[in-house]
């Protein structure tokens, strides 16, 4: 018997969804900006900021099944409607902005790394406004069925990957283990802790879940997991170039495809690591077109949301060509993250310091 769909995502989708907004995130310029901070103890950054968000979430949750209303709507109930409107306007901004400048580091990527004759602007037309647009365009069902179907994949590439350059790591190269010092990494894995952010921001599809029970434990796995592989790819990049060699690899994760062998073989194998890479990018981006477009179309009362994403897509391309090249790209991506990281970090603080202020005001 075939059942009618109800609208709403299971946990196992909603963990797809969030592993495939976060975890893709080693194979970008991410590992450079922690390496740079952390150096032989970059790989405990992530777990550090992991644990800093995992506050707020732990605050969030209850409050959202309290209301059981999404977290924008949340953010109108609690904080009013002209504070609220102003509050999911940061969060666009900041999530819209994430995808022009995320979308021009791929497209540097495969320009560096794979295509070097073929213009970025290319790649950013067929990445987001043609894959990305495609899978956003068909709604959150078809989002969250096209994740839970290649996240495994991408899961057992990654431990094939290690597996296949474990015979090539210098476990020695990790050390000193405190790397820049211990208050050197509290201190940037709080500032970038914003990576992690996306935790908080899935509580907008809150409502479309089956379940409280499903979205908590997809959140909390959700958190947990992407970190724990984003700490593994930064121990293996160190252990496999060497300190500072490794500060000089512009993008880590594709040099080590490189590296990697089936047994003897080892020609074009990164080939199958770059087509896997890309559809894991195009719908890195479709979530995030389409949390975009949920967005504005709030801010702007605008039900149809749907139909913001295609002039998104084209705008977050024509954004994404204005940084000159890739290091001030980098540079507006680096203040991007501080700035959004205390937005995430005291957002749900905020929202339940008013919740509670409502709770003690009620007679």
């Amino acid at each position: 018997m075939i059942r009618v769909s109800d609208g709403k995502i299971g946990g196992r989708e909603f963990f797809a969804i969030i592993y495939s907004m976060m975890a893709i995130r080693i194979t970008n310029s991410t590992p450079n900006l922690l390496l740079d901070s952390g150096i032989t103890a970059a790989w405990m950054m992530p777990l550090l900021s992991a644990a800093f968000l995992l506050g707020p979430l732990l605050l969030l949750l209850p409050l959202l099944k309290k209301h059981n209303i999404g977290l924008v709507d949340l953010l109108y109930k609690l904080t009013g409607n002209a504070f609220g409107r102003l509050i999911t306007l940061a969060l666009f901004v900041a999530i819209f902005s994430s995808t022009s400048l995320n979308g021009r580091n791929y497209a540097d990527i495969v320009t560096t790394m794979y295509y070097p004759e073929t213009s970025v602007l290319l790649i950013m037309v067929v990445l987001i406004l043609g894959a990305s647009f495609y899978i956003a365009h068909r709604g959150l069902e078809a989002v969250s069925r096209t994740a839970l179907l290649v996240v495994p994949v991408f899961m057992l590439t990654s431990v094939f990957l290690i597996i296949s350059v474990a015979s090539q790591l210098n476990y020695y190269y990790v050390f000193p283990i405190a790397g820049s010092g211990a208050g050197t990494i509290l201190k940037d894995s709080v500032a970038y802790s914003a990576f992690y952010g996306d935790i908080i921001l899935i509580g907008i599809l809150y409502a479309y879940v089956r379940s409280h029970g499903a979205f908590r434990k997809a959140a909390l796995w959700g958190l947990w997991v992407p970190a724990f592989k984003m700490a593994v790819f930064l121990a293996v990049y160190v252990m496999m170039f060497d300190y500072p060699a490794v500060q000089n690899i512009a993008f880590p994760y594709h040099h080590l495809t490189r590296m990697a062998m089936i047994g003897t073989v080892a020609n074009h194998v990164e080939a199958v690591f770059l087509a896997l890479w890309f559809i894991g990018a195009s719908l890195h981006f479709a979530i995030y077109l389409y949390l975009s477009a949920f967005l504005l179309g709030k801010v702007i009362n605008y039900r149809e949301f749907e139909y913001l994403i295609l002039p998104l897509a084209g705008i977050a391309v024509v954004l994404g060509m204005i940084p000159d090249n890739h290091l001030q790209g980098e540079q507006w991506r680096k203040l991007l993250l501080e700035v959004s990281s205390g937005l995430f970090l005291l957002l749900p603080v905020l929202l339940w310091v008013l919740d509670r202020f409502r709770k003690k005001a009620k007679p």
